[in-house]
């Protein structure tokens, strides 16, 4: 049997990086998530957000890919969010995102990390945030507009 531990770090964001995701409905996005997670055999081992964007930390197995379940969980989360109308004038999500691996060690860091976005966003916004974790010849031409899609 082999073993792995492949840890992954996501953050999406609806179009146009809109501020739509209502802390008193989140937690039934992201039950529905954690659903969508598990059917793909992975473990879903934190999930929260801020406003305009969402992190989780994943376990993946290694018969998934990055994109396959990140794909997955942003096409059918979508589809759930508007059949139910759980935030009204959702955009749909960005077609960008971005994926982080962490090493088993860092797991906790993470975990307290993603527990804590909505005080570390009321102190450094997402944009500031983002930017500011560029490489420094990247900051220049990085444009938030990638996020739009």
């Amino acid at each position: 049997m082999s073993r792995n531990q492949i840890y992954l770090h996501f953050v999406f964001t609806p179009k146009r990086r809109q501020p739509i995701i209502d802390p008193r409905r989140e937690r039934e996005l992201f039950a529905y998530i954690m659903g969508i997670v598990d059917n793909l055999g992975a473990k879903l081992i934190r999930i929260n957000a801020a406003l305009d964007h969402v992190h989780m930390l994943v376990r993946i197995p290694t018969t998934i890919t990055p994109s396959s379940l990140i794909g997955t969980v942003k096409r059918a989360s979508s589809i759930y969010i508007r059949e139910i109308n759980l935030f009204p004038n959702f955009p749909g999500w960005a077609r960008e995102y971005s994926v982080f691996s962490v090493s088993p060690d860092g797991v906790e860091s993470v975990k307290r990390y993603i527990a804590s976005q909505k005080e570390h966003h009321g102190r450094v916004s997402f944009e500031d945030e983002w930017i500011g974790m560029l490489p420094p010849d990247e900051r220049a031409t990085w444009k938030m507009s990638y996020f739009d899609g």
